[in-house]
């Protein structure tokens, strides 16, 4: 049986990755890089400026840029930034969301991208993510939400960082950090992040961890590819093919990652975090469901003592 699953586990990820080289040569693609190449007019250092600024920048410009570029005014109460300017000292950019014009930002992001690029579905309960959250947690690893750029889902911490934490994207849908969360898991378990091991405080259980050297392309397609992997068994859908296909840039790259490592992450992320929350609860009204069957319950169990009462007074007569 395990043997079978590992199979069809293959399939599945040759199948994910055949969707992403057809997404690659697709109209979809081609109009998403006509798109991004269009905020690729400031240098490497001016974003790094912007981004220690402000992390949760996307896309930024002045305010001749976004008129001249997109038809876009710069809000009144808009924050600015600075960076160098050509042939000058400094001079102050935008970020896309401190920017109004005929569509609101994401409208125009999600109309020049094709899709909205953590979107995820299916049938999922916040309690979920409540639950393996905690479960997270009590392996020593700490979980927060805040606000990060629109591309940025989450990030795992490496080793030199000297903590262990997961960030998720606090304007995402609970879905959506739940499959954030089990990509940033998949980069830990798989050994990109550094860390020697994982320490559980609640059964004092230890598990070595593995350090492997991998381009940082190979290293998001594994993570990906495990997360697409957990959230198929869950019956949810994800944009993983479109994800992985800006990291796929030649044949080669499918020949540094490793199958068998890949799917046994998988099962081990399921074993320690998934398999521990009753499955049940993935589903929507699941609470409602709960308190009906335990209201169903209580209602039989007074019947029920209702009868034995009639049937005692029966006998006395």
């Amino acid at each position: 049986m395990e043997k079978k699953t590992k199979i069809q586990d293959k399939f599945t990820i040759d199948a994910l990755f055949k969707r992403a080289c057809e997404y690659r040569s697709s109209s979809e693609f081609i109009k998403f890089i006509g798109f991004i190449s269009r905020f690729d007019h400031y240098s490497r250092y001016n974003t790094m400026l912007v981004y220690t600024q402000n992390r949760a920048v996307t896309f930024f410009g002045g305010e001749g840029y976004w008129q001249k570029k997109f038809s876009r005014s710069v809000k009144e109460d808009a924050r600015p930034y600075i960076i160098l300017a050509p042939g000058g000292p400094v001079m102050l950019v935008y970020d896309i969301f401190d920017t109004e014009g005929r569509v609101t930002p994401e409208e125009l992001l999600e109309d020049g991208l094709g899709s909205k690029p953590h979107e995820v579905w299916g049938d999922f309960n916040a309690s979920y993510l409540v639950e393996v959250i905690d479960i997270t947690r009590q392996w020593g690893i700490v979980v927060k939400k805040r606000p990060l750029s629109y591309f940025n889902g989450g990030f795992v911490t490496t080793i030199h960082a000297g903590k262990l934490e997961i960030n998720l994207k606090e304007e995402l849908s609970p879905v959506e950090q739940f499959r954030v969360l089990i990509h940033e898991l998949a980069h830990l378990l798989l050994g990109h992040t550094g860390h020697q091991e994982l320490s559980n405080a609640s059964t004092s259980k230890t598990i070595k961890l593995t350090t492997r050297r991998l381009s940082r392309n190979a290293e998001e397609l594994e993570a990906e590819t495990v997360s697409y992997l957990i959230l198929k068994r869950l019956g949810l859908e994800s944009r993983s093919a479109e994800y992985i296909a800006g990291y796929i840039e030649n044949d080669e790259l499918l020949l540094e990652i490793n199958y068998e490592v890949i799917i046994k992450t998988a099962d081990k992320i399921e074993s320690l975090f998934i398999d521990k929350v009753d499955k049940d609860i993935i589903r929507p009204g699941a609470e409602l469901i709960q308190k009906a069957k335990a209201l169903k319950l209580k209602l039989l169990e007074k019947q029920a003592k209702q009868e034995i009462k009639i049937l005692d007074e029966l006998d006395k007569e």
